[in-house]
C-alpha cells in the first residue's frame, strides 16, 4: 500500500505538472468521508473540497465548472464568486446543489440599540407593529427592557405586564441579503413582526393571532445572557417578501408568566447574511450563534476515490486531481498551499493552510490468521505484517494498539474468551486500522453474542468511564450525579456472532449508557451509534428477524430495564404481542453481552427510537420529524402544533362533529386508539405520564404514538396487578404529577366524549381481545420468550445475582397468572365506564375460506368457523371480501344480505355466514413492471429497486402480493393496505434510506426487499395474493436490451406501459438515474400512443450532450398558452422554441442549435401554473 500510494503522489505530479498553479485557482484540499471536521448550515458532517487562489489578485469564478466525471465538466457550476488572493474557499460536496452563500454578517440591530417603546397597561393600536406607524408619543430607551435580572438598561415598573418595542433599520439591497435571523433573550414570551408581519414567537398564544396586552406567557423562561449563555434564535421564514429597499422596521411585545413575577427580560437581535460586504460593516455581537450558509455541490465524493476537475468557463480545464481512497476524518491535500506535492493529514484544516503534519500514506493492515468466533479449544493466533518495514503490535484486554504495547514476535496462545486487537505501524505514514478479533473459548450458547472492546478506563475509570459512580454519586439508587448518568459517548469495537457460529458484522463505534432509573443497576443499558468518525455511517446487518431491515444508524442492548430483576424479557413480550397492529414499537432480541472478553450477560437487542427509526419504518426524512415526549417536550423539531392541538382539545366540545373531525385531521386516530388500548391492557403504570412519545412526519403530517419501555405492565411490581382498573387511570381528571397527571389523560379523556370515536374505542379493545390479547395467544407468547433465554438464565444470574432460576421460573409464571385474568377483568371495567349491558357471542362462518375473508372491525378472519365476544349495544361492521377470481353472494344467518359490507347493532348472539362463488368474468389486474434499477452507478448508488405501474382502469389491492426475482426463495410480501390506483406508480426498494438520501422527494416506495437483483440479467416476478402470475420478464444487459443501465447511472425504462415488458427493444435507458415513482422521462408517446396526456411534462432532451440537433418532447395535458425558451447559464434567453396556444396532446420539438457555442444552457417550458426546466449541454 505504501509503495502504491507513492506511485499515486507521482502520478499525481505528473498529472499536475502541465498546469502553471500560479495562474489559476486550484483544488488544495479535499475530505470524502468528514464526520466531525467541520459542519455545514444543516449541521450535516457532508464531504467537502477545498479551493486556493495563490495569485496576488483577485480570481472570478463565476461560470466555473466543478465535477467529478470528466465527461460531464459543468456538473455543477459556480455562482458569481470572488475568491481573493492567497485565500480558500470550502465547498461542501453534499448533494444539496446550494449556489447562495454568506459572506459577512452584518448586525442591524443588537444589544443596547435605542428602541421606541409603549408600557403595556392597555391595547395598542392595531397598527402599532406596521411601519407607517407613528411612534413619536412613545418613550424611547437601550434595550434590554425589563426588571429584575441584571441585564437591564431600560427598567420598567415591576407591575408591567406586557413591554411593546419598535424599531427602524435600513437595507440598501434586499438582494445582497441571502438570509435573515432574529436572537432574543426573553423572560417570559415575546412575539416579534417585520413590517406587521409575525416573523417569531415563544412561549405564548397561537402563531399570527396577536397576544392581548393582559395575555400571560405559557410558562417561566429564564434569560440566558446573564448567566453566560447564548440567546435562541429564530430564522425568518420568506424574509425576502417582507425586507424592502430602504426602511424597515421591527416591533416586539414582551409578556410575564403573571401579575406579581420576579423579572421580565428582553434583549432582541437581528442580523443579515449578505452575500457581498457592504460599506463600512459593522460585524455582529459575538454573543450569537449564527449559522454559516456554504456552497454546496450536486455531488457527493467517494470515499474509494475518484477523479475532481476545474474547468473555465469557456471550457479550459484548469485543475484535475484523481485522489485514492481515504479513511474517515482523512483529508487529503498540497503541501505548501497551492504547491505540487500531495499528502494525507489527519488533522484536516478545511477553509484554512495546510500547515498540519501530513503523511505519505497508511500502513497496511496486518494479517491474523484466525477470524473472531467460538472455538471449542484452546488455540494459536499468528499475526504478519503488510511489509518487512512494519511493526505490528497488539493488546489482549479490549484496549488501541500503539507503540507501548506488547510487539509481535511469535504466536499467541488464547487460552480462554479474549478479545486480540492488532495494529501495525511504520515511519512517516498513518498508523493501519485497528483489527479486531473475539475469540469464544469453549463458551457454548443458544443466543447471539455481542463482544464489545475498548479502551478499559472508558468503561472503568473513576474519573473518565461511563460505567462507573465517579466523585460526585449520589449515596442511593440510583445514584444521580454518577458518570453514567452523563451522557458520555466513547469509541469501541463492536463484534456480533449469530447462533451457531456465524459472524455478523465487526465494525468501530460509538457506546453511550441508555436509559433512565434502571441506570442504577450493575448491569447497565448501552446505546450503540454508527457515525461517520468511526469510519461506519451505518450498520449494514439484519439484525432482526421480524424486520426485512439491513441497515441501522443505532441500536440497544438494554438490560430489561424495570424488568432486571424478574424475567429479562417483560418489555419485549408486551411489545411483540401487537403483531401486525399499527403501532410503532422497537423489536427485540436477546443476546449475550461479553465485554473486554468478560461475561457480562443477556442483554436485548432493541431498535433505538429515535428519527433514524422513523424514517426506517415509515419511508419520511429523518431531519423533517417532529419528535415530543411527555407534555410536549421537544426531542427533534419543534412543538408548535401539537401545543396548538393540545390547547384546541382543552378548549373544545369533542362531541361536536367538526371539532372531532378537526382532531382528526392533527391525529393518527386509528393508531392513537391501538396505543392506548394496548397500554390499559398490560396496565402499565409508569405512563401516561412518563414513558410517552408521540412524533409526526412533517408540516401536514399526523401525530402518532410509539410503545416502548413498558417494563411496568403485566404486573411487575403486584400479582393482582391484572385487576388494576387502567381505563379509569388513563381517564383519571385529578391524578399526581406521576404517573398520570391531567395533562397526560386528556386527550383520551376529551376524545371519549365524541360516540364515534368511543365506539372506534371500545370495538378495539373487544377486537384485541378476541385475538391478540386472548389467553392462549399470550401464553404462547410468554412460552416462546421464556424458552429463548431460559438455558442462560443460570450462568446471567450467578453473574449478577439478581434472582436464581427457580424465582426466575416464579416470575414467568405471574406473566401467565396476569394474561389469565385481566381480559375478564377489564371487560368488566369496559361495561362499567361505557354504561353497557353486557357482551354477547358473535358467530362468524365461511363456506370456502379458498374463495374470501371476513373483515371484522380490524380483524382478518379467514377460518371455517370463528367465535369472539363484543359489547352490546356497540355498532361491528363486517365486510365480506372476495379473493381474486371469486365474488361475495351473500350473507345468512342472523342476517340475510348480498351488501357485502353490514354495520351491525345486536341485543343478543350474532351469527354470520358469509358465501362465496367463483367469478367467471374475473380479470387479472393490469400491472406493470415499468423501470428497474439493477447495477447503479458508483457515484450514485440507491441500491436496486423496481417500479411497479397500474396500467388499469380500477384501484388494485397489493395486500399480500408477491415479487420475486430468479431465486424462490427471495420473496418480498407487500403489506396490508397498499392500493394502486389507475396511473399511479409505487417502487420496490432494496434499501429505504438509500433511495430516500437520493430522490428525497419520492414517497410513494416501500421495502426493504431483502433481496437484490443481478448485474447481468435474470428473471423477475410478480404475483397477486393468490399467486396468480401478473407479470413477469428477463431482462439483460446485453442487446436487443438497452447496455447503458449495466453501472452506467441510467436506469432499464419501459418506453410505453401498453408495449410488452418482455422484449428488449420495448425498453430503453433512462436519460438521467432514473424517474422513480413517476412518468418514465424516456415515455414513448408521439405516434405510438395516441393517448390524452394526464400532467404537463417537460422531457430530458435527447441525445445530451449533443451537437447540433436535439430532440425536446413536452406534453399538454389541456389547451394552453405554452412557453418555451432557452437560456444561457447567466439567464439570458438564447432561442425562443414555442410561444402560442396548444391544445392538449403531445409535442415534440427538433431544436437545432449550430449557432450557440459550447457551454450548458437550460430549457424552460411554462404553461398555467406549470413550470419545468431541463439542462442542456451543448458540445462541438
Amino acid at each position: 500500500m505504501r509503495l502504491l500510494n507513492f506511485h499515486f503522489l507521482i502520478l499525481c505530479a505528473v498529472i499536475l505538472a502541465p498546469h502553471n498553479y500560479a495562474q489559476h485557482v486550484v483544488i488544495n484540499e479535499l475530505m470524502a468521508s468528514n464526520s466531525s471536521t467541520i459542519s455545514d448550515e444543516d449541521g450535516d458532517y457532508s464531504d467537502w473540497i477545498e479551493l486556493y487562489n495563490p495569485l496576488s489578485e483577485n480570481i472570478d469564478l463565476t461560470g466555473y465548472g466543478l465535477s467529478d466525471d470528466p465527461s460531464n465538466p459543468f456538473k455543477w457550476i459556480f455562482p458569481a464568486v470572488t475568491l481573493s488572493p492567497l485565500n480558500h474557499l470550502l465547498i461542501f460536496a453534499s448533494d444539496k446543489d446550494r449556489r447562495k452563500y454568506i459572506k459577512h454578517w452584518e448586525a442591524v440591530i443588537t444589544w443596547g440599540d435605542i428602541w421606541k417603546y409603549k408600557l403595556g397597561t392597555s391595547e395598542p393600536p392595531a397598527n402599532w407593529k406596521n411601519l407607517g406607524f407613528n411612534d413619536q408619543t412613545w418613550q424611547s430607551g437601550p434595550s434590554g427592557f425589563g426588571y429584575g435580572d441584571d441585564d437591564d438598561s431600560t427598567l420598567v415598573p415591576t407591575s408591567i405586564h406586557t413591554i411593546y418595542i419598535r424599531k427602524t433599520f435600513s437595507v440598501e439591497d434586499v438582494n445582497n441579503v441571502e438570509t435573515a435571523v432574529l436572537h432574543a433573550d426573553y423572560d417570559d414570551a415575546f412575539v416579534a413582526y417585520l413590517n406587521g408581519v409575525e416573523i417569531a414567537r415563544a412561549n405564548i398564544g397561537t402563531i399570527n393571532i396577536p397576544p392581548a396586552y393582559n395575555t400571560s406567557a405559557d410558562t417561566y423562561v429564564e434569560p440566558v445572557l446573564v448567566f453566560g449563555g447564548r440567546p435562541k434564535s429564530f430564522t425568518i421564514q420568506n424574509f425576502q417578501s417582507l425586507l424592502q429597499n430602504g426602511e424597515n422596521v421591527v416591533a416586539i411585545q414582551v409578556h410575564n408568566y403573571g401579575t406579581g413575577s420576579s423579572d421580565l427580560t428582553l434583549i432582541p437581535f437581528l442580523s443579515l447574511g449578505m452575500n457581498t460586504v457592504p460599506p463600512n460593516p459593522n460585524g455582529t455581537n459575538p454573543l450569537l450563534d449564527l449559522p454559516n450558509r456554504y456552497l454546496h455541490t450536486n455531488f457527493k465524493l467517494s470515499s474509494g476515490g475518484e477523479t475532481l476537475i476545474v474547468t473555465h468557463p469557456q471550457g479550459n480545464l484548469i485543475d484535475q486531481i484523481s485522489y485514492p481512497s481515504l479513511s474517515a476524518e482523512i483529508s487529503f491535500g498540497r503541501q505548501p498551499d497551492g504547491g505540487n506535492s500531495w499528502y494525507f493529514f489527519p488533522g484536516a484544516t478545511p477553509g484554512e493552510t495546510n500547515s498540519t503534519q501530513g503523511y505519505l500514506g497508511e500502513t497496511v493492515n496486518p494479517e491474523v490468521s484466525l477470524n473472531g468466533g467460538f472455538y471449542s479449544s484452546p488455540i494459536d493466533v499468528s499475526l504478519s505484517a503488510g511489509s518487512v518495514n512494519d511493526t505490528v503490535y497488539y493488546t489482549l484486554d479490549g484496549s488501541e494498539p500503539n507503540i507501548s504495547s506488547p510487539k509481535y514476535s511469535s504466536s499467541i496462545q488464547i487460552r480462554s474468551t479474549t478479545v486480540l486487537r492488532v495494529k501495525a505501524f511504520s515511519q512517516g505514514f498513518l498508523p493501519s486500522k485497528t483489527i479486531t478479533n473475539t475469540y469464544l473459548i469453549n463458551f457454548n450458547t443458544q443466543l447471539p453474542v455481542v463482544s464489545i472492546s475498548t479502551n478499559p478506563e472508558n468503561f472503568f475509570d473513576e474519573e473518565i468511564g461511563i460505567y462507573t459512580l465517579g466523585d460526585s454519586a449520589q449515596s442511593s439508587f440510583p445514584y444521580f450525579g454518577a458518570n453514567f448518568w452523563k451522557d458520555w459517548e466513547e469509541p469501541v469495537h463492536i463484534e456480533l456472532f449469530e447462533t451457531g457460529g456465524l459472524n455478523g458484522f465487526s465494525m468501530d463505534a460509538g457506546v453511550q449508557i441508555f436509559g433512565g432509573w434502571t441506570r442504577g443497576h450493575p448491569q447497565k443499558s448501552l446505546a450503540i451509534f454508527a457515525r461517520g468518525r468511526y469510519g461506519y455511517s451505518a450498520i449494514d446487518y439484519k439484525l432482526f428477524e421480524d424486520l426485512q431491515f439491513t441497515e441501522f444508524q443505532a441500536f440497544v442492548l438494554r438490560n430489561s430495564g424495570n424488568d432486571w430483576t424478574s424475567t429479562m424479557f417483560r418489555d419485549g413480550l408486551m411489545t411483540s404481542l401487537l403483531g401486525d397492529v399499527d403501532v410503532d414499537r422497537p423489536s427485540f432480541k436477546p443476546a449475550i453481552v461479553f465485554i473486554n472478553g468478560t461475561y457480562w450477560g443477556i442483554h436485548n437487542i432493541r431498535e433505538k427510537v429515535n428519527e433514524h427509526f422513523l424514517a426506517q419504518h415509515h419511508n419520511v426524512n429523518p431531519d423533517v420529524v417532529d419528535i415530543l415526549e411527555l407534555n410536549g417536550e421537544v426531542i427533534q423539531g419543534d412543538n408548535e402544533d401539537y401545543l396548538s392541538l393540545y390547547s384546541f382539545i382543552e378548549n373544545n366540545n369533542l362531541a361536536v362533529t367538526a371539532n372531532y373531525e378537526h382532531v382528526k385531521s392533527k391525529i393518527d386516530v386509528n393508531n392513537f386508539i391501538k396505543y392506548f388500548v394496548s397500554q390499559i391492557y398490560f396496565a402499565n403504570t409508569d405512563w401516561p405520564g412518563g414513558n410517552i412519545k408521540y412524533w409526526r412526519s412533517d408540516r401536514n403530517g399526523k401525530w402518532r404514538w410509539i410503545l416502548f419501555d413498558t417494563d411496568f405492565g403485566f404486573g411487575l411490581f403486584d400479582a393482582n396487578a391484572y385487576k388494576h382498573n387502567t381505563l379509569a387511570f388513563a381517564t383519571a381528571t385529578n391524578g399526581p404529577d406521576w404517573p398520570n397527571p391531567p395533562w397526560s389523560t386528556l386527550f383520551l379523556r376529551k376524545l371519549l366524549e365524541n360516540s364515534s370515536f368511543r365506539n372506534d374505542f371500545i370495538n378495539c379493545f373487544a377486537d384485541f381481545s378476541n385475538s391478540i390479547f386472548k389467553a392462549a395467544v399470550v401464553n404462547e407468547k410468554i412460552t416462546a420468550h421464556k424458552l429463548r433465554i431460559e438455558a442462560e438464565i443460570t450462568r446471567h444470574a450467578q453473574r449478577w445475582n439478581q434472582f436464581d432460576y427457580n424465582g426466575w421460573l416464579n416470575n414467568v409464571q405471574l406473566l401467565r397468572y396476569f394474561a389469565n385474568q385481566r381480559i375478564t377483568q377489564m371487560q368488566l371495567y369496559f361495561v362499567q365506564r361505557f354504561g353497557l349491558t353486557g357482551l354477547a357471542p358473535v358467530n362468524l362462518s365461511i363456506n370456502d375460506t379458498s374463495m374470501g375473508l371476513i373483515l371484522l372491525n380490524s380483524l382478518a378472519i379467514n377460518l371455517p368457523t370463528w367465535n369472539g365476544g363484543y359489547f352490546l349495544g356497540v355498532p361491528i361492521k363486517c365486510i365480506a371480501r372476495p379473493i381474486s377470481g371469486y365474488k361475495f353472494l351473500r350473507w345468512e344467518g342472523s342476517v340475510s344480505s348480498s351488501e357485502d359490507s353490514l354495520t351491525l347493532s345486536f341485543s343478543a348472539a350474532l351469527n354470520l355466514k358469509a358465501i362465496f362463488a367463483i367469478d367467471s368474468n374475473y380479470a387479472l389486474p393490469k400491472i406493470v413492471i415499468n423501470e428497474i434499477n439493477y447495477n447503479s452507478s458508483s457515484t450514485f448508488n440507491p441500491e436496486d429497486w423496481v417500479e411497479l405501474y397500474n396500467n388499469d382502469s380500477t384501484n388494485v389491492d397489493l395486500s399480500g402480493w408477491i415479487f420475486k426475482d430468479s431465486d424462490d426463495a427471495h420473496i418480498f410480501k407487500l403489506s396490508q393496505g397498499k392500493n394502486l390506483k389507475p396511473g399511479e406508480f409505487i417502487v420496490l426498494c432494496t434499501d429505504t434510506l438509500l433511495f430516500k438520501a437520493l430522490f428525497p422527494e419520492i414517497n410513494n416506495f416501500i421495502g426493504n426487499v431483502g433481496f437484490g437483483l443481478s448485474g447481468s440479467g435474470e428473471l423477475i416476478r410478480l404475483y397477486d395474493s393468490q399467486m396468480n402470475m401478473i407479470d413477469s420478464l428477463v431482462y439483460d444487459d446485453a442487446s436487443p436490451w438497452p447496455i447503458a443501465p449495466d453501472g452506467n447511472g441510467p436506469t432499464l425504462s419501459l418506453k410505453n406501459p401498453d408495449f410488452d415488458n418482455a422484449f428488449g427493444e420495448n425498453w430503453t435507458a433512462s436519460l438521467g438515474n432514473g424517474t422513480p415513482g413517476k412518468v418514465n422521462d424516456v415515455l414513448t408517446i408521439i405516434k405510438e400512443v395516441n393517448k390524452i396526456p394526464s400532467e404537463y411534462y417537460l422531457g430530458q432532451n435527447y441525445p445530451n450532450p449533443f451537437n447540433a440537433t436535439t430532440i425536446i418532447n413536452y406534453s399538454v395535458p389541456f389547451s394552453s398558452n405554452v412557453n418555451i425558451q432557452v437560456y444561457d447559464i447567466i439567464g439570458q434567453q438564447v432561442v425562443l422554441l414555442v410561444d402560442e396556444f396548444k391544445l392538449a396532446g403531445n409535442y415534440s420539438i427538433n431544436f437545432n442549435a449550430e449557432s450557440l457555442p459550447s457551454g450548458v444552457y437550460f430549457c424552460s417550458m411554462q404553461a398555467g401554473d406549470f413550470s419545468a426546466n431541463k439542462k442542456l449541454i451543448v458540445l462541438k
